[in-house]
């Protein structure tokens, strides 16, 4: 999924579920509006918080930890993921900090 395309469904008013894999201090330095900090080092401590029914798009600085994240999704049984690219590198929209 792309930045465009995510911005294009926050625009439309869309409720998503969007995950930052970022560090705590890269997530604070600016995130997408509405989203949630799970930094991929306790993402597998944190599956119970998730549902593995709902949609979730992973972002990242990159798209490479996002990437290793619906990996680590995938194996757990969550069927709707995708990887945000390019990621906050590249993210031109409005941020949260």
């Amino acid at each position: 999924m792309s930045n465009a395309e995510i911005h294009a469904k926050l625009a439309a008013g869309e409720e998503l579920q969007i995950l930052d894999v970022r560090e705590p201090d890269e997530f604070s330095s600016g995130h997408i509006l509405g989203a949630s900090s799970i930094p991929l080092g306790v993402l597998e401590k944190a599956l119970s918080q998730l549902d593995p029914n709902l949609s979730y798009y992973l972002v990242c600085r990159t798209g490479t930890r996002s990437d290793m994240a619906c990996h680590l999704l995938a194996e757990q049984g969550f069927n709707h993921i995708q990887n945000v690219l390019p990621g906050m590198s590249q993210w031109t929209f409005d941020i949260e900090k």
